[in-house]
């Protein structure tokens, strides 16, 4: 297996164990991703593009159903569906050489430069994680000027390592959270960025965690 990095370690601890809050702090809105992606032979995409790739709905090995939610569908909460989808899409795969580059367009460039480009070159990821997957918005907070907290209810009772012998996850209902920042991106536009993750956001299980355990109840 090819070296990983202490930041693909991370990545794939906090994916599978719960309490993991990355130490992202929001990014300067000064620093602005590239709208190009990593590698001198990937061919430039724009932001629409790289939405486009994106599987919303999931894929073979990862289906996502989506829960409609009393939460409106602001820019923000739409660019932190993004980011579920690219996070749960990278560790249900192998290679990630392809996938790596997408986010330079959802996450801010400090996020993407210390989290996901050292492990752009990863080919062999060991024991992804797969299954269906349920997602809930929970609900959107205004944390600062040009800063939101976007949280997710996620039913995770089938998403497993395909390594994994159980069945059904005993901590299937995940609360996890997106740090948004709403920056100036080199296209020029403003968008709304992940600057970070807490993924078993224990700091919401008051405000959502029973709702979001009686909804994680979902059956094959």
């Amino acid at each position: 297996m090819k070296w990983w990095g202490a930041a693909v370690v991370a990545v794939m601890v906090c994916a599978v164990a719960g309490g993991c809050t990355d130490t992202d702090a929001p990014s300067n809105p000064g620093a602005s991703p590239s709208p190009g992606v990593i590698g001198s032979d990937a061919p430039a995409m724009t932001f629409e593009e790289a939405y486009q790739k994106l599987p919303m709905d999931g894929t073979k090995e990862l289906p996502i159903t989506w829960e409609p939610a009393g939460v409106p569908a602001t820019e923000d909460l739409v660019a932190a569906r993004r980011s579920l989808v690219f996070s749960y899409w990278l560790r249900s795969e192998t290679d990630w050489t392809p996938i790596i580059p997408i986010g330079r367009f959802l996450f801010t460039d400090k996020h993407y430069q210390e989290v996901l480009a050292p492990s752009a070159e990863v080919t062999d990821a060991e024991n992804p994680s797969r299954g269906p997957l349920w997602a809930k918005a929970m609900g959107v907070e205004e944390t600062g000027p040009d800063e939101a907290r976007v949280t997710f209810c996620t039913d995770r009772g089938y998403w497993r390592g395909v390594e994994d012998a159980s069945e059904v996850r005993k901590d299937r209902a995940n609360l996890e959270s997106y740090r948004m920042t709403y920056v100036q991106t080199g296209d020029g536009e403003r968008r709304w960025l992940t600057s970070g993750r807490t993924d078993n956001a224990v700091d919401r299980e008051e405000q959502y965690g029973a709702q979001c355990t009686e909804w994680a109840q979902h059956q094959l």
